[in-house]
């Protein structure tokens, strides 16, 4: 499925839309002069998804308003959480023409995402990835296959609300997908505002989740005040941050 970037909002003093604007036009020389390094992260993903399901983070059984059914026996692959490849190539893409000194991701997940966005400061030689995963199962997966790419990460065993001290510097693009409700949302990126950049980028994965996600991003999407405001399919939602 193609990915595809639509405007909701942009302002004269956004610096997003002209990047945005070339996406489509660089996407498919940018996918073949990578297909050897996507191609391992892919391996790398394929590997992961064949170690079988694995046990939820034990805090899912306590969220509520949560999208899905979860109980203490709920388990997942690799193949479902984690971002599609159209989308993780779309992220390599925005890191090389952005270079970014700091991008901040929670959760990291078995790491899908994560190797795309090294992946892309390997293109540049530039960056660091701050990465936080609660589950101490999945943790030490995602840090394997991180290290696969690069070793431009810090990786944080727990949440990035409990350990938002180890985020040094000023983050550039910020990605929001962990739990998936409003209440957590909402907090979360509250918290990303203090230690993003001006006209950083926000990214919330899985706008269309749940109804509470579909309303949250609504509400977010709706705020005055940002530069500019994005969607990517029907999937992820950025802001440009003032």
């Amino acid at each position: 499925m193609a990915l595809r970037i639509r405007k909701l909002h942009a302002g004269k003093d956004s610096k997003a839309a002209a990047i945005f604007e070339r996406f489509d036009d660089e996407k498919t020389v940018f996918s073949f002069e990578n297909r050897a390094m996507f191609g391992k992260i892919e391996t790398a993903i394929t590997r992961t998804n064949d170690m079988g399901r694995m046990p939820l983070w034990k805090e899912y059984q306590t969220v509520a308003n949560y999208g899905r059914p979860i109980d203490e026996n709920t388990k997942r692959k690799m193949v479902d959480v984690r971002t599609k490849p159209e989308f993780c190539e779309f992220y390599a893409w925005l890191v090389n023409v952005i270079e970014p000194d700091a991008v901040l991701e929670f959760g990291a997940g078995f790491g899908a995402s994560g190797m795309y966005w090294l992946a892309g400061m390997g293109l540049r030689d530039h960056g660091k990835l701050f990465s936080f995963e609660p589950n101490d199962i999945w943790h030490p997966i995602a840090r394997a296959n991180f290290d696969t790419v690069s070793d431009r990460h810090e990786l944080t065993l727990g949440t990035f609300e409990d350990n938002i001290d180890a985020v040094t510097g000023k983050v550039n693009i910020a990605v929001i997908d962990a739990i998936h409700t409003r209440e957590f949302v909402v907090d979360q990126f509250a918290k990303v505002r203090t230690v993003a950049e001006s006209g950083a980028l926000v990214l919330f994965a899985d706008i269309n989740f749940s109804d509470d996600m579909k309303e949250c991003w609504s509400e977010i999407s709706q705020r005055e005040g940002f530069a500019s405001v994005w969607q990517l399919s029907n999937r992820v939602g950025i802001v440009e941050l003032p």
